[in-house]
């Protein structure tokens, strides 16, 4: 999973909308995070197209668990590289 999550920062990277994403859900409270994944679930319910399929995984990773922390995380240490 930590390979994913890594996948994840390098495209917040480049993309400053996927970024702003990970770091509203890592503001999130825990029942925010809940009702939020509710509602992602509702709207991918009945989805097979492969660009919202590859949505749906993304935000199931980045909901769960601290997994946008971490993103964040991974972001920050890479800034400090450099």
């Amino acid at each position: 999973m930590e390979d994913v999550l890594l996948q994840i920062a390098s495209v917040c990277v480049q993309d400053r909308s996927l970024l702003e994403i990970v770091k509203h859900v890592a503001s999130m409270s825990d029942e925010e995070k809940e009702l939020f994944k509710t509602k992602v679930k509702a709207y991918f319910l009945n989805r097979t197209d492969e660009t919202d399929l590859q949505a749906y995984e993304f935000f199931r990773l980045i909901l769960e668990d601290k997994n946008a922390e971490r993103v964040l995380k991974m972001l920050e240490e890479e800034s400090n590289k450099i």
